[in-house]
């Protein structure tokens, strides 16, 4: 036998066992590097302090220690949403980067932006909804109206002489009014403010008689009789507000609006990244504490979310508000 063959046989042998061995430490490195290995962001699209960032980094803190690492949360407010929505649909597809995502930054953008920095559809993807918050209407006590029938009466008897205030031009408030007034058949003038504050002030101060908002920030000044709710626009009954009833029950059975909060992340962030977040966000929300604190600010929370069902309702929404906002020529370009 020659030396070189001699030599051979350890030779395979240790290619052979190499080769063995490569797919077991594949596995073992792919075990190690699990998802989340390091910090993930939570971008909001409001300034610090505001209550809808007060609700993101409840979730976040939450999230957090479920994920096992620190959810950062990052505003970039201003643009409607879009600074924020722009920059995670730029991010890198990892599931580190996650959006705080609205209405506007989902729903409403698209339809009323011409030119807008980012595709709802083909940058982002679903992951699961946090949270609705429904819509009220409020009315100045000084208007001579107690109840949502005399409300379209007396508009009817003064057509354009209501003035109703929003948090802006395009958002949710203002196409609420809008939808209203058709569905009432009265005419009503849309008076935007910068933000739900100044919008609820001028409301008491009688600047404008109607206010369609939120409850949260709101029930202050309707327990003290400042401002008078009309109805909510949910399917049933707020408990915070046992009193007041729904469109619904006033005539008005389709009339349900709800701004939904959610999160989102790059289109392309794999499957097993987006199942591991949305499995983390049902786990926060199912948090007493946390429960808690959103109802206590008017909130409606989700038994359990997917990225397909709150897919679904960004879907369902786009058609609520498509036809108003076509016909009614909004636009925000």
């Amino acid at each position: 036998m020659s030396y070189t063959r001699i030599l051979r046989r350890p030779v395979l042998q240790f290619l052979a066992a190499v080769t063995l061995a490569a797919p077991l430490a594949t596995a073992a490195w792919a075990q190690s590097a699990k998802f989340p290995d390091r910090p993930l962001s939570l971008v909001v699209p409001y300034a610090p302090g505001a209550t809808t960032d007060q609700i993101a980094r409840a979730v976040a803190d939450r999230m957090g220690r479920e994920l096992g690492q620190t959810v950062v949360v990052e505003n970039r407010a201003g643009g409607n949403g879009i600074i924020a929505a722009t920059h995670i649909a730029q991010s890198r597809p990892d599931g580190y980067a996650m959006l705080l995502s609205s209405d506007s930054t989902s729903v409403l953008n698209p339809m009323l932006y011409h030119r807008l920095s980012y595709n709802a559809d083909r940058d982002l993807r679903a992951v699961a909804l946090l949270s609705d918050l429904p819509v009220i209407m409020m009315v100045n006590p000084k208007l001579p109206v107690s109840n949502l029938s005399e409300f379209v009466a007396y508009a009817k008897a003064h057509p354009g002489k209501i003035n109703y205030s929003s948090t802006g031009n395009g958002g949710t408030f203002h196409l609420a009014g809008e939808l209203f007034s058709q569905a009432a058949g009265i005419e009503i003038t849309h008076i935007p403010y910068k933000g739900g504050a100044p919008a609820l002030q001028a409301l008491m101060a009688n600047e404008v008689q109607a206010l369609f908002g939120v409850v949260g920030s709101a029930l202050p000044q309707i327990r003290a009789g400042k401002v008078r709710p009309m109805a909510v626009a949910t399917r049933e009954r707020l408990p915070l507000l046992p009193d007041v009833p729904t469109f619904a029950e006033l005539g008005f059975p389709d009339y349900v609006v709800l701004v939904r909060y959610g999160l989102m992340v790059p289109a392309a962030t794999p499957d097993e990244h987006v199942a591991r977040l949305a499995s983390a966000a049902n786990k926060a929300l199912a948090e007493p504490a946390l429960r808690k604190t959103f109802t206590d600010l008017g909130f409606i929370l989700p038994a359990q979310s997917s990225p397909q069902a709150y897919s679904a309702l960004i879907q369902s929404d786009r058609a609520l508000w498509a036809d108003l906002i076509q016909r009614k020529q909004i636009s925000l370009d």
